[in-house]
């Protein structure tokens, strides 16, 4: 005689009670939507955040409001991502139960309708799971007492069936023949819904700096001489400003390499024959230089100020992240006809910051 194990019946368990529970959700309405991120906490450990309108994307890095969902920043870097398949059984039940119950379905397959049973549904023709992660935690911007997206779990091949069907219903049936020309053309651009690609977006982890942890030292505004070097011993950084001009007529430009301080300046970079330039050096080896460039002719206005983080990596054995953090402000700075310094007015300071992070469970957002 054979047993199926308490494991085994401790989850089925669970997902029966899961489906119980979601059975009864199918009408509009908030008290439908918070039944349904009931029961899917259930099975998470209350570690996933569902949104109130999954796109297909990942939003890895970003900002989280409790009224708006993930905010993206135009002058934060992009973040290095990594996507995963995910073979844990439990996890692909929630992921498949939240696409659903927020009103998605399958767009390739042999299947013409998806619902919560799925009893019919080969899950395998939704080609899994995935997580997106970024590369390395330390790449996200964390700012104190902000959450932000640090996970993301998205179905390939799944998409919205429309914005009226955005709830917590559990039966949602397609009105195209999945696999169809119409459907694999919707499933390519952007839809009525948003949604764009062949997937969706159904859950996310957030995090947040954990405030007994954080430690910050600031250098103050410290005056910027133009070709001097001026010395930071504690962060063994070594930084000078120059002014460097292209020949008329040359026919070449500035350097590419360079970090613009905005994004029109760096448009416009091709057709720049003078710029200011921020050399940071590092003494220590394993660490790269960097060049932080302003416009210096043409001119353009609200160019003038650069903040960003410069250096960051986590620490193995205290789990704290380490960052270092530059800010240049030119207050006076102007080249003659023939681009030679005439003006040149500027403060630069540089913060170090080290914390450890802390996962939010969504009872943390309400507040509770």
């Amino acid at each position: 005689m054979t047993g199926i194990g308490p494991i085994r019946v401790l989850t089925l368990l669970t997902l029966t009670i899961c489906v119980s529970s979601l059975s009864g959700c199918a009408g509009p309405g908030s008290k439908a939507v918070q039944t349904h991120q009931q029961a899917m906490e259930s099975i998470t450990e209350n570690e996933y955040v569902i949104p109130k309108k999954p796109v297909d994307r990942h939003y890895i890095g970003s900002a989280w409001s409790k009224q708006f969902g993930p905010i993206e920043d135009s002058s934060t870097a992009d973040i290095r991502v990594k996507k995963e398949k995910s073979f844990n059984s439990m996890q692909q039940d929630f992921a498949y139960k939240a696409g659903f119950g927020l009103g998605g379905q399958v767009i390739i397959g042999p299947q013409a309708h998806a619902g919560i049973e799925g009893s019919s549904l080969d899950k395998t023709k939704l080609e899994g799971i995935e997580i997106v992660t970024p590369l390395s935690l330390a790449d996200i911007p964390f700012e104190p007492n902000v959450p932000y997206v640090t996970e993301a779990l998205r179905i390939a091949n799944f998409t919205l069936k429309g914005e009226t069907s955005s709830k917590a219903g559990v039966n949602v049936s397609s009105n195209i023949l999945v696999g169809s020309g119409t459907a694999l053309a919707e499933a390519g651009g952007k839809s009525r819904t948003g949604t764009e690609g062949e997937g969706l977006v159904v859950a996310y982890k957030l995090h947040t700096i954990d405030l007994k942890t954080y430690v910050k030292e600031d250098s103050g505004a410290v005056p910027l001489e133009l070709d001097t070097y001026l010395d930071f011993p504690k962060t063994n950084l070594l930084i000078k400003a120059k002014l460097q001009t292209i020949e008329a007529g040359a026919k070449k430009s500035l350097p590419r390499n360079l970090l613009w301080s905005c994004e029109r300046a760096d448009a416009m970079s091709r057709d720049m024959v003078a710029a200011w330039l921020v050399e940071v050096k590092s003494t220590d080896p394993k660490r790269k230089s960097l060049t932080v460039a302003f416009p210096a002719f043409p001119r353009i206005e609200d160019c003038n100020n650069y903040n960003g983080i410069i250096y960051s990596r986590i620490d193995p054995v205290t789990d704290k992240i380490h960052r270092q953090k530059i800010n240049i402000s030119i207050i006076e700075a102007e080249i003659s006809d023939v681009l030679k310094p005439v003006k040149w007015v500027a403060r630069i300071s540089l913060i170090n910051e080290s914390f450890k992070i802390r996962l939010l469970k969504p009872s943390d957002l309400a507040g509770k």
